[in-house]
């Protein structure tokens, strides 16, 4: 014959075996879920990188960059017989636009440009290139020297 204690026993028994299966099964479908979802690693892919695309650097320095500007005022502000002169009272430098011509490329208008720099360094000739982006401004693309 059983008493009380003996059937209480038996159900703690019992209890914790259940509880230990299903502690199990638990483990089991989180463990298979991560090898079926993550190929059973943890390492960072290092196959593909992403980041900004840092802009192209048309002038190498910020006296150019200002001239540019200056340029870009001349070859902006119409179609002229001869040639554009251009002037940067920042920087000192000025110049004459000799050559230019017009052409489209992907849809916008573009114009390539022959021009001197005349500043305190030197004088030098230049070529470039400025279009007009998607807003219709004109932006710099090349200007390097001859």
């Amino acid at each position: 014959m059983s008493g009380p204690t003996q059937e209480a026993d038996r159900s703690a028994r019992l209890a914790l075996r259940l509880g230990g299966n299903a502690a199990m099964l638990v483990f089991l479908a989180v463990a298979i879920q991560g090898c079926s979802f993550g190929g059973g690693k943890n390492a960072v892919d290092t196959v593909l990188t992403t980041s900004a695309v840092p802009p192209a650097q048309v002038f190498p320095d910020e006296n150019l960059a200002k001239d540019g500007q200056a340029i870009l005022a001349a070859l902006s502000s119409g179609p002229a017989a001869g040639s554009l002169p251009w002037e940067n009272p920042e920087s000192g430098a000025r110049g004459l636009i000799t050559a230019y011509s017009g052409e489209a490329e992907e849809g916008r208008d573009c114009l390539a440009f022959t021009t001197t720099r005349e500043s305190f360094d030197g004088v030098g000739l230049y070529e470039g290139e400025a279009c007009k982006d998607a807003a219709g401004i004109m932006r710099m693309r090349a200007f390097e020297p001859r």
